[in-house]
């Protein structure tokens, strides 16, 4: 396994394995705790004006977010031990799962932009 895809795969279980505990935090304790990877910036939980929106709005995205995170890990990993995508040239097969993660996170900024302007 090269050290890019090795680096590429350690990112997405760390970032899917943040957003599904903070998922799990939020639903269990109900309550905003700080967090720079579920808030948009400069967006404190605090000053949130519904935050029961906010999770209800949140919850679901997160759980897509942080599983197609896990995901694309394992893609990732699968696809270097066992060449997944191997009809496709060799430079382009190590990029095919970082390109399945670009729009998804694109999605997370978008929504979690959706997510300042409808609670702060």
């Amino acid at each position: 396994m090269s050290l890019m895809s090795f680096a590429v795969a350690a990112m997405l279980v760390w970032a899917g394995i943040n957003v599904l505990s903070a998922l799990r935090r939020l639903n269990r304790d109900y309550v905003l705790e700080p967090n720079r990877f579920l808030y948009p910036a400069n967006c404190r939980p605090e000053l949130c004006r519904d935050p029961g929106g906010f999770i209800a709005f949140i919850t679901p995205r997160m759980a897509v977010f942080g599983a197609a995170a896990l995901i694309v890990a394992a893609l990732t990993v699968c696809n270097e031990l066992l060449g997944l995508f191997a009809f496709l040239s060799p430079g382009l097969a190590g990029g095919v799962p970082l390109l399945l993660f670009a729009p998804l996170f694109v999605w997370y900024i978008v929504f979690i932009n959706k997510a300042a302007k409808r609670f702060w």
